[in-house]
């Protein structure tokens, strides 16, 4: 657990950084909401799950009253380079969900910054974020914190099995 003061020119805000676990589920809800819409479902055991498994890092910041006001979910692989001979740990930034009255107030950026802290302690690694090219906020918070454009672009494939 990490305490932090998330400096912006809005007034600093003194988050308090730690891993989430099952019990956040509700507040959870309210930020997964806050993004994708009141009818949003989240689902119970998937959140289990990624507060437990090994191959995750869900992280909550909440407030001085202790009000959950922020998270990030981050799913964690080796990334293992046959042709390159190399071999690095992953940190995917899954999701970064701030509450939309506590944004602008350094609270994204202080998650950011914890999670660059665990990817450095388990160097060799690297930290991804995918982001919508029109999310301009994001893509300048990305930016400033020091991670930088590699590839621009919309194109995804996959193949699903139930």
């Amino acid at each position: 657990m990490s305490t932090v003061s998330a400096e912006t020119s809005a007034p600093a805000t003194a988050v308090t950084i730690r891993p989430a676990t099952e019990q956040d589920y509700d507040a959870a809800t309210t930020l997964f909401r806050s993004t994708m819409g009141a009818e949003y479902l989240l689902g119970r055991d998937l959140w289990g799950a990624v507060c437990t498994a090994p191959t995750h890092r869900a992280l909550m910041a909440q407030d001085a009253a202790g009000t959950v006001v922020a998270m990030a979910i981050v799913v964690v692989s080796d990334r293992i380079r046959l042709a390159a001979g190399t071999r690095r740990r992953r940190y995917h930034l899954d999701e970064l969900i701030v509450a939309p009255a506590r944004r602008r107030q350094g609270i994204g950026r202080a998650l950011l910054e914890h999670v660059k802290v665990l990817a450095q302690q388990d160097a060799p690694s690297y930290i991804i974020v995918n982001c919508d090219f029109m999310n301009v906020a994001a893509r300048r918070s990305y930016e400033s914190a020091g991670l930088y454009l590699v590839r621009q672009s919309a194109d995804r494939f996959e193949v699903a099995f139930s």
